[in-house]
């Protein structure tokens, strides 16, 4: 099983954990677009995806 983690890119904070594959903007609706630890704004558009095997 794959899962994905949405992380901060200001504190490093996981702000979501995804089981099955959907869109940053999707994911990022459950916390208001804010990081829930450094309250940093999260942009959609300022994401990429990285890959890696465990």
């Amino acid at each position: 099983m794959m899962s994905l983690d949405v992380v901060c890119s200001k504190c490093g904070s996981v702000i979501y954990t995804m089981r099955m594959l959907k869109s940053i903007k999707d994911a990022l609706r459950a916390t208001n677009n804010r990081c829930p630890v450094c309250g940093a704004a999260l942009n959609p558009a300022d994401f990429s995806v990285t890959a890696s095997k465990l």
